[in-house]
């Protein structure tokens, strides 16, 4: 064994010396078939060999794959049931598992396969010539008969060349079998010693997982454990065997109970109560000394010692630093762990901040890249099912205490998959709904692949259990037997079509084997250039699938010199000229399955690779230039001190956080929207803060105004310059209230900005939801009207806009109405205030008629959209269209249908106005719930809502949704039950329920007497205005469909005098068993100018917005010229970020100054004129978006050509022409006197 690095070094080249002298002999005087002979070229630092395909069988095949038969492969090991096996209570939950490992044990160019002994001795099988392999265990000294193993892996632990072989062993002592090369006969034989290398753990140990965390060179290894069962003698158990007391009387678990149970002391009616609950293991970290002997450094190393039921441990680096972090996936509820490496030898749990939730039964894991942008993204499964009947049968009772676990666990837990996407930032981003693949069954594997060698990664689901052990009857869970079948499930595969869309193929590829699948690796075992599937099976011979993939993809082995032998942990990147292709050489992949450590990349033949790059886990990099794609290319570590250094540049986020804002928080007190309406889909209590700025205390730049929520004030936030914030001032007296839209206009034309507030929510009722009227001083400091005349109402309100709709040169209000307190999804009309010298009269003649069945306003903004000067109105609706009310006059007629948006139905959020294309006249941008929820709909199978009584004392909720053209309920058997309680009669089980269809739930009577909504559209996105009256509605970019949508802003945030969009993303209070929908971040899309636009990534924007983001304001809050932002959150923090200098200085502010009664010019039109004739417009607005007012002054960059002038139309319908002579770049426009 080594005794220094440097030792290890000189004796790891020694050994590759011999290593190649070994395999040159073998290969002379073995019977083993070599593969067919290619071509190769070889350089100091890569060796290059050609690749061909061995599909002999290609023209027949109908499918991708082609499973071989045992006696094809040679592989006919077999998990079946031992009856009288020490362990054989496993049996009954899915715990028998081989783990299955792969790698070349002889060196000889083909991989072999190693697999764990449970339950019957461990077998390794030696690939004697492509796809044909041989049992070579007997006399190898792997046997091992008498243990259970689990996962494995084939490693070369001590450096030395050629792979050893570690397993983990549930309830025994851990093996180490050390490789010794081929003795006299030419037979491979092993050496156990796990014992004197430290690593001989006797625990409920399932996985081994290996990487070099700290980066000195060799492998240190993480051992996932699950939890440690009892056998039948000792359950169920006997509290006078189980506890013992120690020397003080304290009670304490005796062994073997220690191992299984935790002894939790509460308090009873005569006493403490001794309880006990079933737990997991704890895990173990252990450090390799590179001497040969391991270190448990769990606790030194920050690992937490907590217990947990661990299925999978996976290495990701989650955040793109270069360190390899560890996600662990637990089973049963216990949390899942994201340990970050902190590069000094220890680790952190970061998962809260990394992601926004996990998964509930964590299973099976992998890290690779889905969307071929360079950053390692990361699937974990689930077991969630795949069709109505599954998921609902599987449910059970969605208990208060169920409900309760979820809603409280940090970060919370969802019954589905979890797919995040690396941003190269702190957070990811999911996406497993957007992508297809939230649900795939009862899931063991999960592997990540280029299957088709398209250039994108394709993903493959192992499926199947030993019965349902979730499947419910009469409100209980069955519970598993040994003598029960099993429960079959048809493996998947997600056909990667890029763009977040994956299309299910398992048949089409002839992957969708119908059984109990487990384990499984990927690996191009006949090196023909694609990827060979072997899956490990219940009671039948595991299986493995050839690929027939016509042109060779391209394979990257690496030797390491410095760093460990295989380069394990390394990040190869191949670059055409179309895209870049990443991947990780990590081993432990999916479930009990540990892969080889070479990559594959779906590069053929024909494509020239124009930089291939290894990033070593050192961090050193070497890069080789001007490849060709279909050949193996096996790459030595360069001596450190000559090797490259990584050239990747660094780039520089768009906006950074303004911590001047971090410590303002909006709070809300929570409340039960449930207990009224327990079908409701979503809670209505916590929809807001709305968000207003404009400057406050007369120094000319711009405040802010954030909302309070029900027990919270209203807060005053005053900017003390540069955009450097104040601690928040509540204003007295507004906590009593939640605020909704809130809006600042001058209403005592005082020369300040007064604050006008709509109270909503459904906590309340009565005086709690009076709208009000806060006067202002003109120093920031808000008193409550007595003067002012204002049309109130005791209703829930929402948005609130203002404009001048009759042109008389002074601002009216629309106020939109959001529901009534517990009979969602009613809600009152909507109200419109004129403002009458001064006073605020409703006023319905106004308004056409249809407006008091509007419905949920969301969001509302008044704008021009027929270039006419009169100032329309925009209204987004919850159930409904966006409604378009053209004001004729000062009278607005609806011509929602004639403008094509009747039919767009949605769960619409928010809405503003902007020019997109170009062309002059203002488009709509509209936020929505996005594709990343469990809801999907589309013209021909909307999603319905029905409101009615069915049979019951209180008006109830049904919401229903197709599958395979079938009808069916949302919400599953327990919940509606409890909701309806007739349909106990109906259904005495959640097998009839899951089966029947909406129709033979509720009858066509009670079906009749309901009120019907129904959405087509889901996607936020964008109205392109024809210019004739008329909108082509084009979906955003799948960033933005990654949450719901809520508050937007439209405009140029880069200077390219393009209009961008902003959107504040995520929702977080569904209904419990939904739950969270906050898989995104809140997104920058850069426009094209053509009203498409361009995702801008976390990392290149700077824009992380974890939270329950709402309200989204835009202001030049420092003074530079450039928009910058702030969001506010629900129940969370207040988000500010300023723009970053891009070295453009071709920028002007523009601030228009109106009449007495319209001083901010609220309704004008700017268009900016350039020397080539090119315009843009824009437009003042004084609400808009979702519930947020941005500011009145606009910012125009002029970097890439001549501005020349600037035309305005004024809100009263005047024109002025404003030349600029490009020295003052603060510009104030005064309205002309009438």
């Amino acid at each position: 064994m080594f005794k220094s690095l440097g030792y290890k070094f000189l004796r790891s080249i020694i050994a590759s010396t011999l290593s190649i002298l070994a395999l040159c002999l073998a290969n002379s005087c073995s019977k083993k078939e070599a593969p067919p002979q290619k071509s190769a070229t070889v350089t100091a630092e890569i060796k290059t060999q050609k690749l061909s395909s061995n599909n002999n069988s290609q023209d027949s095949a109908k499918t991708l794959f082609v499973p071989l038969s045992p006696e094809e492969s040679g592989i006919k090991s077999k998990i079946e049931q031992i009856p009288n096996h020490p362990y054989s209570f496993f049996y009954n939950t899915g715990f028998e598992a081989s783990g299955v490992a792969v790698g070349d044990i002889d060196r000889d160019g083909l991989p072999d396969l190693f697999l764990a002994s449970s339950p019957g001795g461990n077998r390794l099988y030696r690939q004697v010539s492509p796809l044909k392999f041989e049992d070579i265990t007997q006399g190898s000294g792997l046997e091992n008969d008498n243990a259970w193993g689990r996962g494995a892996s084939l490693i070369d632990i001590d450096n030395d060349g050629d792979l050893d072989i570690y397993v983990a062993n549930y309830g025994q002592a851990n093996s180490l079998y050390i490789n010794e090369g081929p003795d006299s006969k030419g037979k491979i034989t092993f050496t156990e010693k796990a014992k004197s290398a430290g690593i001989a753990t006797s625990d409920a140990s399932l996985m081994p997982s290996f990487c070099d965390y700290d980066m000195d060179g060799d492998l240190d290894l993480y051992l996932a454990t699950n939890e440690y069962r009892l056998p039948p003698s000792l359950t169920p158990p006997d509290p006078k065997k189980m506890i013992g007391k120690d020397e003080n009387g304290r009670p304490f678990l005796i062994p073997p109970y220690n191992m299984a149970f935790k002894l939790l002391v509460k308090k009873g009616p005569k006493g403490p109560m001794l309880k006990w609950d079933k737990i997991g293991r704890p895990d173990y970290l252990y450090q390799n000394n590179g001497d040969g002997t391991f270190t448990d450094v769990t606790k030194k190393a920050g690992i937490i010692t907590d217990t947990g039921r661990g299925l999978s441990a996976t290495w990701w680096d989650y955040n793109d630093d270069g360190l390899p972090d560890i996600y662990i996936g637990n089973d049963w509820g216990d949390r899942d762990y994201l340990y970050h490496n902190n590069g000094d030898g220890t680790f952190r749990d970061a998962i809260e901040e990394a992601v926004p939730y996990t998964t509930m039964f964590s299973m099976g894991a992998d890290a690779g890249d889905l969307n071929n942008d360079g950053r390692t993204d990361f699937i974990i499964a689930d077991m969630s099912g795949t069709t109505h009947y599954k998921r609902k049968i599987s449910m059970g009772n969605m208990e208060a205490s169920a409900t309760e676990f979820m809603l409280k666990a940090r970060p919370p837990q969802n019954m589905r998959n979890a797919v995040y996407y690396g941003t190269g930032t702190r957070r990811a981003l999911e996406s497993a709904y957007l992508v297809g693949m939230a649900n795939s069954d009862w899931t063991w594997s999960v592997k990540i692949d280029d299957l088709n060698n398209d250039g994108l990664s394709d993903v493959f689901y192992t499926n199947g259990m030993e019965q349902n052990i979730r499947e419910v009857e009469d409100g209980e869970t069955i519970n598993p037997t040994e003598t029960q079948d099993l429960r079959k499930e048809n493996n998947l595969v997600f056909q990667n079509k890029g763009n977040f869309k994956f299309a299910e193929s398992g048949k089409d590829w002839g992957l969708d084997h119908f059984g109990f699948s487990l384990a499984a690796v990927n690996c191009d075992f006949d090196r023909d250039g694609d990827i060979d599937v072997f899956v490990m099976h219940r009671d039948e011979a595991p299986i493995l699938y050839k690929n027939n993939t016509k042109n060779p993809g391209t394979l990257v082995k690496l030797n390491g010199t410095t760093n460990n032998r295989d380069g394990v942990g390394s990040k190869i990147t191949i670059e055409t000229d179309k895209e870049t292709l990443t991947r990780t050489l990590n081993i432990a992949r999916g479930y009990l399955s540990a892969d080889e450590s070479i990559a594959h990349f779906g590069v053929t033949n024909d494509t020239k690779i124009e930089k291939l790059t290894v990033k070593w886990p050192s961090g050193q990099s070497q890069e080789f230039e001007n490849l060709v794609g279909g050949n193996l290319y096996e790459i030595t570590e360069k001596i450190k001190d000559s090797e490259v250094k990584s050239s990747t540049p660094v780039s520089k986020a768009s906006f950074t956080l303004n911590p001047s804002l971090s410590a303002t928080r909006h709070k809300e007190i929570i409340f039960d929207d449930f207990e009224k309406q327990p079908l409701l889909p979503n809670k209505l209590s916590q929809l807001g803060p709305g968000m207003a700025v404009g400057d406050l205390d007369g120094d000319n730049d711009d405040d802010l105004i954030m909302g309070g929520g029900a027990g919270s004030p209203t807060q005053v936030i005053i900017n003390k310059g540069n955009g450097n914030f104040a601690s928040p001032t509540p204003i007295k007296g507004s906590e009593q209230y939640e605020d909704m839209g809130v809006l600042l206009m001058d209403f005592d034309q005082d020369n300040d900005l007064d604050l006008f507030c709509v109270s909503g929510g459904v906590e309340s009722s009565g005086p709690a939801l009076q709208d009000r009227l806060y006067i202002n001083d003109g120093n920031g400091n808000f008193s409550l009207n007595q003067k002012i005349k204002i049309s109130g109402d005791t209703d829930s309100g929402g948005p609130v806009s203002c404009a001048d709709v009759d042109r008389d040169g002074d601002l009216d209000l629309f106020i939109g109405s959001r529901v009534v307190p517990g009979k969602y999804p009613t809600s009152t009309k909507s109200r419109l205030l004129i403002n009458d010298k001064g006073s605020f009269i409703e006023s319905e003649s106004a308004l056409p008629s249809s407006v008091s069945e509007l419905g949920m306003v969301t969001g509302s903004t008044f704008t021009d959209l027929n270039n006419d000067g009169w100032q329309d109105l925009i209204i987004s609706i919850e159930w409904g269209p966006l409604t378009y009310l053209e004001n004729e006059n000062g009278k607005f007629v609806n011509k929602t249908k004639e403008a094509k948006l009747s039919e767009i139905t949605g769960w619409w959020n928010g809405v503003t106005s902007a020019d997109l294309d170009q062309d002059g006249d203002m488009d709509l941008i509209a936020t929505n719930f996005g594709l990343n929820t469990k809801y999907h709909t589309s013209t021909d199978h909307p999603v319905l809502l029905y409101y009615g009584k069915f049979g019951t004392e209180e008006m109830r909720l049904v919401e229903a949704e197709y599958e395979n053209g079938q009808l069916f309920p949302v919400r599953g058997k327990s919940c509606s039950t409890r909701a309806i309680p007739q349909l106990a009669d109906r259904f005495n089980t959640f097998h009839s329920f899951a089966l029947a269809e909406l129709n033979e739930i509720y009858s066509p009577k009670e079906m009749d007497q309901t009120q019907k909504f129904s959405i087509v559209e889901l996607n936020s996105g964008v109205f392109i205005n024809d210019g004739e009256g008329k909108f082509e509605f084009k979906e955003l970019p799948k960033i933005a469909q990654l949450a719901p949508g809520f508050g937007i802003v439209a405009e140029d945030l880069d200077g390219d005098n393009i209009t961008d969009i902003f959107i504040a993303q995520n929702f977080h209070w569904p209904q419990p068993e939904t739950g969270r929908m906050s898989g995104g971040m809140s997104v920058i899309l850069k426009g094209n100018g053509d009203g498409s636009f361009n995702s801008a990534w976390p990392q290149e924007s700077g824009i992380i917005v974890p939270d329950d983001a709402k309200s989204v304001c835009l202001s030049d809050f420092n003074g530079d010229s450039f928009p910058d932002l702030v969001i506010s959150s629900n129940d969370g923090p207040l988000r500010g970020f300023l723009s970053v200098d891009k070295g453009q200085k071709k920028n002007y502010t523009v601030t228009l100054k109106g009449s007495i009664q319209n001083a901010q010019g609220i309704g004008a039109k700017i268009m900016a004129i350039f020397s080539d004739n090119s315009k843009v417009t824009k437009e003042i607005k004084a609400g808009s978006g979702y519930l947020s007012q941005s500011s009145n002054k606009l910012n125009f960059s002029a970097n890439s050509k001549e501005l020349i002038k600037f035309n305005i139309i004024w809100p009263t319908g005047e024109t002025t022409e404003h030349p600029i002579d490009g020295v003052e770049k603060n510009l104030i426009f005064e309205q002309p006197e009438a």
